[in-house]
């Protein structure tokens, strides 16, 4: 018998949660009504109905994981093999994901424009570069991705559509991107599952009791349905209800339980257990789009292959081996992988060559590396190509003959899942269109595009 416990929700949970989306409200002048326009006709692809965002926080070495390079400073225990596909993979530190090759297309053609973690990581979750003046009206493409898609959401639909686990907010890492000018309605609901335990699901001798409490809320605080200036709390109070009908849905015990032989096979880590909640997610089908799953400690400035030869690198690709490798398995059996893309990389990469004084490398723009599976993607590839020494990208491997960028990776996220990448914010507090992707990079106009080729 699973005794695993199903995680709970205290009445002060439900409303440190409901909290989490009042910062926007300063922002509301873009919200009434939002003025979307598209710049020019495109054709997305629409694939997928779900997104899997893995975000390896702090930058891997992109010469020990997806674009593994030989060298006079990696230990051989990295086994290091040609694939049958023709390029080399590090068997030894990701020998489950050996397996699911098969699934996976690895862009070795990536280039960062940031090398500072909160820059970086913004340019990540929102596709734009950092601008201190409209810093907080810049919505994340999880929120973009949510407010597209608010309009289609289903009654039988009780998650929300852009869910952020196990992000750190940390002064280094910058904050996790919300809904920025949007609504709230568009914000992400976030997760941490360090604890142990997930604040959804009321025990079952608490529920009449929270049940009476959430009537006598309803029936005291009227003012949220005010017109006028009580907007903002009509905006808080309509969070608030869909964070009260996601507890009310019978599935939801089942979407958020985690039993002790799936953790195990998931690595029993947090970011484990961030997969094995992804997958459950995508398969309730109940309208989560967007899920951003946090990997951390990738920031190896020293001892990059650790003190013991378990740190380091080997655990962080030991933990993204396991967890990967299972949520790859179970969406391929399941079909779920066919309408759901996945998502691998980091903000940037490392500096090439021989280790630091300190045995580790530092942040580096000029290459990195990221891998996609599902949703079309045709797997059992590398795409594009760097030096001997992972430093510069030699062949770009798509149409745009340039290296890729996130821009790039955001208009693949938006098309696949049937959004307009071109479209323009156009009423936004500062009075500066917000472009979906905006076509002007930090080196000029680009005209970033889906990168096609992951497609065959």
């Amino acid at each position: 018998m699973d005794t695993t416990p199903i995680p709970t929700l205290t009445r002060r949970g439900l409303f440190r949660l409901g909290g989490l989306t009042v910062s926007g409200y300063g922002l509301l002048p873009c919200v009434a009504p939002l003025n979307v326009r598209a710049a020019s006709r495109v054709e997305p692809r629409a694939s997928a109905s779900a997104v899997i965002f893995i975000n390896l926080l702090g930058g891997p070495s992109q010469m020990d994981t997806f674009d593994v390079k030989e060298g006079s400073w990696g230990p051989g225990n990295r086994d290091i093999r040609t694939t049958k596909y023709g390029y080399q993979f590090p068997y030894g530190l990701m020998p489950k994901l050996t397996g699911h090759l098969d699934e996976l297309a690895i862009v070795r053609s990536m280039e960062a424009w940031e090398t500072v973690h909160s820059r970086g990581q913004f340019y990540l979750q929102t596709g734009h570069a950092h601008s201190p003046a409209r810093v907080k009206e810049m919505p994340s493409m999880g929120a973009i991705i949510a407010h597209e898609l608010l309009s289609k959401r289903r009654e039988t639909d009780y998650l929300p559509p852009f869910i952020s686990m196990n992000y750190e907010a940390t002064t280094m890492y910058g904050p996790l991107q919300r809904e920025g000018c949007l609504a709230s309605d568009s914000a992400p609901l976030t997760l941490d599952l360090k604890g142990g335990s997930l604040p959804f699901i009321a025990e079952d001798a608490e529920k009449e009791r929270f049940r009476r409490r959430w009537e006598l809320l309803r029936k005291f605080d009227t003012s949220r349905a005010d017109a006028g200036i009580q907007k903002p709390m009509r905006e808080f109070d309509s969070f608030s209800l869909a964070v009260h009908r996601m507890m009310e849905n019978p599935n939801i015990s089942k979407v958020m339980r985690i039993g002790a032989e799936e953790r195990k096979a998931y690595g029993a880590t947090p970011f484990g257990d961030a997969c094995l909640l992804a997958r459950n997610m995508v398969a309730a089908d109940a309208g989560a789009r967007y899920l951003m799953l946090t990997h951390a400690d990738w920031d190896h400035h020293s001892f990059i292959y650790g003190r013991d030869g378990k740190s380091g690198v080997y655990k962080l690709c030991a933990e993204l081996d396991t967890a990967l490798s299972a949520l790859l398995a179970d969406l391929k059996q399941s079909k779920l992988l066919e309408r759901t893309l996945i998502v691998c990389m980091g903000e940037f990469g490392r500096t090439p060559g021989d280790l630091t004084v300190n045995k580790g490398r530092e942040h580096y723009a000029k290459a990195m590396v990221a891998a996609f599976a599902g949703a079309g993607v045709k797997g059992g590839r590398a795409i594009g190509a760097t030096d001997p020494l992972a430093s510069k990208v030699v062949d770009s491997g798509w149409q745009r003959k340039r290296p890729i960028y996130m821009e790039d990776v955001g208009a693949t996220i938006y098309s696949v899942l049937g959004i307009d990448w071109t479209k323009r914010i156009r009423n936004t507090p500062s009075g500066r269109e917000f472009v979906y992707i905006d076509p002007a990079g930090p080196l000029g106009v680009t005209n970033f595009q889906p990168v096609d080729a992951l497609f065959g």
